[in-house]
């Protein structure tokens, strides 16, 4: 077992000592933006909506950039996450993009954290003014409204409108310009999230999993047949075909696998998920097996592969291994979802 040791101390407002022991380290921002740098050189800037727990993280090393996403995996859609913040406009920039530009900066890099009705009402508001900003605001308010259980239905209403339009949206002059900037966590399956910025194949993920989530599968693999076909298309869609009991449709889907990155390992997750279905726990826990192999895993997949094997062994009346699996979870995430209620049904 590892021990994680990291202490901090507030020195003024917004500025923090960071020391753990192998490093000590200087942060200071505000909600929503963050800077920091530690003894090793190492630096990072920070972005992402307050509250959210999803965020994007940039490395500046040397003078090099890196970027990668970060989400919990709570729900279909976690939330957007912004990079170093929206480009500036142009000396000559009209009203309405300097308006935007404002917007953006607000909801974004607030010191006062935004809800999604807070965002949503200051984009209405904002269109009524500028009318030429219909097609970037109402991607904002879905974007944000897909995250307030208050306003499920109405965004689900509004993607469907939006995704017919996805031509007319994606080709406006401030959406190109100032979308690069606003990266959606999607997740794809639980374990696996994606870290586009917001485009036409984002929104098309997204609106899957709306769509999944409501049981309308067969609309849901429509619109992923649409998409670039890659990993998290696959992905998607054997998620989708074990959601709608196809379970043959999802092995066929991750046929001819192996495991070398995340996504290859979700494809070999949920193959198992597809075998166990049919009632095939031996090859499901094969599955499971080589994905675990893997030893960089992000924790999230690790847990999910854990849960799943567990789940299964459990069925293959082999509690004691299946409590072992869920147990690791724990270890790690003691609140990680339905984990406590798998570990009850199996002692009873």
């Amino acid at each position: 077992m590892s021990l994680r040791f990291r202490q901090s101390m507030k020195l003024l407002p917004g500025v923090r000592l960071n020391f753990s022991k192998e490093t000590v380290g200087l942060s200071f921002g505000v909600p929503g933006a963050r800077y920091t740098m530690n003894s090793k050189g190492r630096r990072t800037f920070s972005t992402g909506i307050p509250g959210t727990g999803l965020y994007n993280l940039e490395t500046l090393d040397s003078g090099a950039r890196s970027s990668r996403s970060r989400s919990s995996t709570d729900g279909y859609f976690d939330a957007a996450e912004t990079s170093a913040g929206p480009p500036a406009p142009g000396l000559f920039a009209r009203k309405a993009e300097r308006a935007l530009n404002k917007f953006l900066l607000d909801i974004y890099n607030s010191d006062h954290p935004d809800d999604a009705g807070s965002v949503i009402e200051k984009a209405k508001e904002l269109r009524q003014q500028h009318e030429e900003l219909k097609y970037p605001l109402e991607l904002i308010s879905f974007l944000h409204g897909i995250t307030d259980v208050k306003r499920e239905k109405e965004a689900a209403q509004q993607g469907a409108s939006l995704w017919e339009q996805r031509d007319l949206l994606f080709s406006d002059k401030y959406v190109h310009k100032y979308f690069k900037g606003i990266k959606p966590g999607v997740t794809i399956s639980p374990g696996i999230t994606t870290n586009m910025h917001y485009n036409e194949a984002t929104l098309g993920f997204i609106w899957v999993e709306v769509l999944q989530s409501q049981k309308k599968y067969e609309e849901a693999v429509a619109v992923l047949h649409l998409l670039p076909p890659n990993q998290m298309v696959a992905i998607s869609l054997a998620d989708i075909e074990i959601s709608a009991g196809d379970f043959d449709g999802a092995i066929a889907t991750t046929e001819d696998i192996e495991v070398f990155d995340d996504a290859t390992a979700m494809l070999m997750l949920l193959r198992g998920v597809a075998f166990r279905g049919k009632d095939m726990h031996e090859a499901a826990i094969e599955c499971f097996k080589r994905v675990l192999k893997e030893k960089k895993l992000p924790e999230p997949l690790t847990h999910r592969a854990l849960f799943e094997r567990g789940t299964t062994y459990a069925l293959m009346g082999k509690k004691a291994m299946g409590i072992k699996d869920l147990e690791k979870i724990l270890v790690d995430d003691p609140d990680y979802p339905e984990v406590e209620q798998k570990l009850t049904e199996i002692k009873k």
